[in-house]
């Protein structure tokens, strides 16, 4: 069935967007940037929906969607740093713990293959997301109707420091959980 690999086809119109995205952003047109950046957080939602509603998860699917979901951020983030819109700390931070938490994947994979490991995020790690991806809308719509939301500035700081407490936080979490799974699949020596 054809329909079944609808989730994955989302994920990679989102995979597309990000240079439109991109695009928009350096060419200052903020509302075209905006409009992109939601409908490629539709994409997200609707092949999350149709995965999970219609038993459509496959190993490939639970591996591009979360990809693209960092590359839009990454992306969106390093963009609005560079435009002064948000900290560079936060950005390392944030490259950080997805540099963190994939190498921690990938070194899993060549030490321990006989486990497969599972690509599911934490309600924490959610959150995390959702939260990234509130805060580059909240910047783009600041950006695009040129300041005019009522206390902007002191929404985007209360922005920035959720993003990096659940950033940090998560991170921490990843670290923690990776490190008990590495230490319960280790043989124990006889």
């Amino acid at each position: 069935m054809i329909l079944k690999y609808l989730p994955n086809a989302f994920t990679l119109i989102r995979f597309a967007l990000i240079a439109p995205f991109l695009m928009y952003l350096h060419q200052a047109n903020y509302r075209g940037a905006l409009y992109i950046f939601i409908l490629a957080g539709l994409t997200d939602g609707f092949d999350g929906w149709l995965a999970r509603t219609f038993q459509w998860q496959s190993r490939f699917g639970s591996f591009i969607d979360p990809l693209a979901d960092k590359l839009l951020i990454a992306s969106s983030f390093v963009s609005l740093a560079l435009i002064k819109q948000l900290p560079w700390w936060l950005v390392i931070l944030v490259f950080c713990r997805d540099v963190t938490i994939s190498l921690g994947v990938l070194t899993w994979h060549r030490f321990v293959p006989q486990q497969r490991i599972e690509f599911k995020p934490t309600v924490l790690s959610k959150i995390n997301t959702a939260l990234q991806l509130g805060l580059v809308v909240f910047c783009l719509t600041k950006l695009a109707f040129e300041n005019t939301l009522p206390h902007a500035t002191t929404l985007t700081y209360i922005l920035i420091g959720l993003t990096s407490l659940t950033t940090t936080t998560s991170y921490i979490d990843y670290f923690w959980t990776g490190a008990k799974h590495a230490f319960a699949s280790t043989p124990t020596p006889q």
